[in-house]
């Protein structure tokens, strides 16, 4: 790590990661309480993390029920190197894509989807298709869903 994120990321910065992790929404004076620093200097160290690419976004968790996207599935997809930029802008355009990551082992693509239904997600898995093989896996319940990441940082890794 260079010396700029090892600063930025020093004990306080660290917290304050950890507690945006927990709850996006926090107040900067709430935030600085906790962390124990002021209200602009808070603001400020979350501005830098925000400017160095630790801290990307700040994201809403949806409940699909109410949305009437009540069908969640991954789909596995196995292709050939020569289509991974097209797979990648396919699920770019998507938005019933959730999630896509590339992946070792088996398969090159692992999707994430939110539908309205199966013959949706059929759609869907067509969309994919012509780029290799795919296994697709329908979600029945799920636990932890939108829960916060655990904060993991170099030199700081869990006991293993």
């Amino acid at each position: 790590m260079d010396l700029k994120l090892e600063k930025l990321l020093d004990k306080i910065g660290r917290e304050i990661v950890r507690e945006l992790v927990k709850n996006a929404r926090i107040s900067f004076s709430e935030l600085g309480r906790v962390v124990g620093l002021s209200t602009p200097a808070v603001t400020e160290r979350v501005r830098k993390l925000e400017e160095a690419g630790i801290i990307t976004g700040y994201h809403a968790a949806i409940n699909g029920d109410l949305l009437g996207e009540k069908v969640i599935a991954f789909i596995l997809l196995d292709t050939q190197a020569a289509c991974y930029e097209k797979v990648k802008t396919c699920a770019r355009q998507l938005i019933q894509v959730l999630e896509c990551h590339h992946i070792s082992g088996e398969g090159a693509f692992l999707l994430k989807v939110m539908v309205a239904s199966v013959a949706d997600l059929e759609i869907l898995v067509a969309r994919f298709s012509p780029f290799g093989c795919t296994k697709t896996t329908i979600v029945l319940s799920s636990l932890n869903e939108n829960s916060p990441l655990p904060v993991i940082f170099p030199g700081n890794r869990m006991p293993g």
